[in-house]
């Protein structure tokens, strides 16, 4: 094109229902030549039909080809016949008027278990390596019908009867279109060392995880980064038909949490008095925000012991940008919620204090020096208000009587040092049971999170967010790999906000 004047062709779209194409790569939208003829189709389900306009004129195909000379100014526009209701919205947008495209606490703070609409449902395609199959799915409800669905950066939308298509309440993967699909390992022999396929990510080097989550004699689950794992989801809002109470049907019993607000009575006067909040945070990987594609903003703060010549906690404070679309972590969209509908105006200080790949008997032996740690790195005492405490991913093998033990004594120290604080504890969420560590211990999960109901229940301003008898229901509906972000024990998006939704109910007014 050289010597050739050429512009960006913007198309202005009235529905997500359809997607415009370029046939000659050397004049696209993005380079087309004024004064040259673009050919492009329209990609839309057979149902549908399609309404462009160019300049102001209508165009119509020819052998499903349309034809336009580019000229300098002129809109392309497409709008379409032939679609239902759920389907008539702008690009990004609701029916309801809500911004689909980024991190929207309206929508991402809509209780699954309520109303006629999910939000943003993760959902992972797989053809892999190792023969697992995953090209139709399912959600948390049958599908009536789809309002959008769109990548892990909620920027980019796919189109129904091209992408994917909606059968018998289910999701379905379209080949040749532009869902992404996983198609490498889900299980890799025990002696491989994990790689990441993406040559942009090789910075973070390699991990032997295999030996360790183990599936049996030979094999074990293949650890995918987090990031890439996310960049092969997609999130998914639809309407509903079913209601929370009509999924026993469906093959499973959902739970709805049940309130405990009457032991939130200090951390409401505190929103009362439009004091600020101070909000601390104790656990595992998941409580330092390996849930939420925004975990690097606020990951880990402490190392998991102190330098041993110093005796000092290696301080790191990450403050890169999270990938996909930056979600805050469960903590935050709970305490930022509670705070939106009850406080006025309140700042919020978070303090995280939690270390991945740590357990409840380190989390009781430790707690004290971790306190001192964050009182010497702020260089002042530190009075939260609301503490969030979760061990649990690395806990599956724990002996419930153990684990009562180690949270007793957490939830006790917190107490002795912070009598006002409302404390909750969270149960966590079901890993991938393909692996040994996770799936022979199934049972003795829900037997963990009955230990902190137990321990909530005679505890002073202490509640339970029963996450994982959510999750073990919901996992009778969907693959773990949907709300999983490492395909073993970390999670995305979805689980973070369902966890923030499930605390929330546990403690509103």
């Amino acid at each position: 094109m050289e010597n050739q004047k050429t512009v960006n062709l913007s198309v202005k779209y009235f529905t997500e229902t359809i997607r415009l194409e370029a046939i000659d790569e050397a004049n696209s939208f993005s380079e087309a030549v004024i004064g040259e003829a673009l050919n492009f189709v329209a990609a839309c389900d057979k149902k549908v039909t399609p309404v462009v306009v160019y300049d102001n004129e209508a165009i119509l195909p020819v052998n499903g080809v349309y034809t336009i000379t580019v000229r300098e100014g002129a809109e392309l526009s497409v709008n379409a016949d032939g679609i239902s209701p759920t389907l008539t919205h702008l690009p990004g947008v609701g029916l309801n008027g809500e911004d689909l495209t980024k991190y929207n606490e309206e929508v991402f703070m809509k209780n699954i278990w309520e109303g006629d609409t999910v939000y943003h449902e993760a959902v992972m395609f797989a053809n892999t390596t190792d023969g697992t199959v995953q090209t139709t799915k399912k959600l948390l409800y049958p599908i009536d019908d789809v309002i959008s669905v769109r990548n892990c950066d909620l920027n980019i939308w796919y189109v129904k009867g091209v992408d994917f298509d909606v059968k018998d309440g289910k999701l379905v993967w379209i080949e040749g279109g532009k869902c992404p699909i996983w198609t490498g390992p889900f299980i890799v022999s025990q002696k491989a060392e994990d790689e990441y396929f993406d040559p942009a990510l090789a910075k973070y080097g390699k991990l032997s995880t295999a030996g360790y989550y183990t599936t049996d004699d030979k094999n074990g689950l293949y650890l995918i980064f987090d990031p890439y794992h996310e960049k092969h989801t997609v999130y998914v809002t639809y309407k509903h038909s079913k209601t929370w109470k009509d999924l026993g049907e469906e093959g499973y019993l959902p739970h709805i949490p049940k309130n405990q607000s009457h032991k939130m009575k200090n951390f409401y006067d505190k929103l009362n008095a439009k004091e600020e909040i101070n909000v601390l945070v104790y656990g595992d990987s998941v409580a330092t925000g390996c849930c939420s594609t925004g975990a690097n903003v606020v990951y880990e703060i402490f190392s998991k012991s102190p330098d041993a010549e110093t005796g000092d906690y290696k301080v790191i404070l990450r403050k890169e940008r999270g990938y996909g679309i930056s979600a805050p972590t469960f903590f935050e969209q709970a305490t930022a919620k509670l705070v939106k509908d009850y406080g006025n105006g309140n700042n919020i200080n978070y303090y995280n204090i939690a270390c991945g790949g740590t357990g409840a008997a380190w989390g009781a032996r430790e707690l004290l020096n971790r306190v001192e740690a964050m009182n010497k790195f702020y260089g002042k005492t530190v009075t939260p208000d609301i503490i969030y405490v979760e061990f649990s991913g690395n806990d599956p093998r724990t002996a419930p009587e153990s684990y009562r033990t180690s949270l007793t004594s957490i939830t006790n120290d917190f107490r002795k040092l912070y009598p006002n604080a409302v404390i909750v504890l969270i149960a966590g969420k079901i890993n991938n049971e393909k692996t040994y560590i996770y799936g022979d211990y199934h049972d003795n999960m829900l037997v963990l999170e009955q230990v902190l109901e137990d321990i909530a229940v005679g505890t002073e301003n202490t509640i339970v967010a029963k996450t994982t008898t959510e999750w073990d229901n919901i996992t009778n509906s969907k693959d773990a790999e949907d709300y999983l972000s490492n395909n073993i024990n970390h999670a995305n998006d979805f689980w973070a906000k369902t966890a923030a939704q499930i605390i929330v109910a546990s403690a509103k007014k």
